[in-house]
């Protein structure tokens, strides 16, 4: 298999996935965030080009992280801000992923179990600088 090969069905790969995480809840509409945090589609877009939140594009349609909704609008702005500029997939990787540095919990389940946002932010900002 040449390289040009590898890298298509990489991204094949990738394609399949972000579909999935649509048909599994991973990701959700913007309508339903917006509904979820009472705000209107304009100010989610606004909340989106501040950098307080990340879309994640799936064909051509935004969809964001449904762990938003639990998560609220202040701990999903603090959390984004804090991952900076990395790509939306990897923002998404994670927010679904467990981490030793939260006892092996999500980002959602240490919040759940009292875990100072500060920690998540500074473990956000460890995996930029990784």
């Amino acid at each position: 298999m040449g390289q040009e090969s590898a890298i298509e069905d990489a991204l094949e790969r990738g394609a399949r996935r972000l579909d999935r995480w649509t048909q599994d809840g991973t990701l959700i509409a913007p309508q339903q965030l917006a509904k979820a945090w009472g705000q209107d589609l304009q100010i989610l877009q606004a909340v989106v080009q501040h950098g307080d939140v990340f879309e994640v594009w799936v064909g051509n349609a935004p969809y964001f992280a449904a762990v938003f909704t639990a998560m609220g609008v202040d701990a999903t702005a603090r959390v984004c801000r804090a991952l900076g500029g990395l790509p939306a997939t990897a923002k998404l990787i994670f927010l679904k992923s467990e981490h030793d540095g939260l006892n092996g919990q999500t980002v959602l389940q240490a919040l759940a179990s009292g875990t100072p946002i500060g920690r998540i932010e500074q473990l956000a900002a460890e995996a930029i600088n990784g």
